[in-house]
């Protein structure tokens, strides 16, 4: 919303390098955490490749599920998923002016 322009400069391509990189990080971030040690991922990008797609990696390096509830997003229900992710896009609070696109996923390490 805010960068329009990214449907004009970005290329296939960058998504699919940009979401390389997210997936080295998270794994960097699974080696950084004890036990228990929890991992917030979050990304300005409504790609499934940049937010969903990097939840189900995480899963395969051994990183579980940790889901967002209502509780948690006090305020902003809407914007929770049946996986407990949180997705918020322009649609969200249209009536002030909407919001940006956002993915946020919790994870932890057993």
């Amino acid at each position: 919303r805010r960068h329009p322009d990214v449907l004009w400069v970005k290329r296939p391509r960058d998504v699919t390098a940009l979401a390389e990189g997210q997936a080295a990080l998270i794994a960097a971030a699974r080696d950084m955490l004890r036990p228990g040690g929890r991992l917030i991922y979050a990304v300005c990008s409504l790609q499934d490749e940049e937010g969903p797609a990097q939840m189900r990696h995480a899963v395969t390096l051994g990183l579980v599920p940790d889901p967002f509830t209502a509780e948690d997003l006090p305020g902003l229900p809407e914007a929770l998923t049946p996986e407990g992710w949180v997705r918020t896009s322009p649609a969200l609070w249209r009536e002030r002016g909407g919001m940006d696109g956002f993915f946020i996923g919790r994870l932890r390490r057993v």
